[in-house]
């Protein structure tokens, strides 16, 4: 399947968990789903890669090579930070959607309240 469709397809997973939210809250949390999304899809092709060719690779240095880690595993350790504080944050308003408070401090719920009037 093309990359924007398992993005797409993604997204519409994620926007099935907020469906009880209030149309504001959705709408104001469509970009961060969008990036969780985009993320998501990336992360398991940056797997894929990575498994394929392993997480060492021959580096050509003149007449020898030398082993070094994948490219692709910078970026990936990256991504998989920003992807795990993205749904957290989005964990956080699921959470106070099924009635349980958001984390004291958090930044999202406090945008959540305050595009809803609070």
């Amino acid at each position: 399947m093309e990359k924007d469709k398992r993005i797409e397809k993604e997204a519409a997973r994620i926007k099935k968990l907020y469906k009880d939210l209030p149309k504001n809250r959705v709408d104001s949390l469509k970009k961060l789903i969008e990036r969780a999304a985009f993320m998501a899809v990336s992360l398991e092709d940056m797997e894929t890669t990575i498994q394929e060719e392993g997480q060492m690779v021959k580096m050509q240095q003149g007449e020898y090579s030398i082993d070094r880690a994948h490219p692709l595993l910078t970026t990936y350790n990256a991504m998989i930070k920003n992807y795990t504080a993205t749904v957290k944050l989005l964990d956080e308003v699921f959470a106070e959607t099924n009635g349980d408070k958001p984390s004291p401090g958090s930044k999202l719920a406090k945008f959540v309240n305050r595009s809803n009037g609070k």
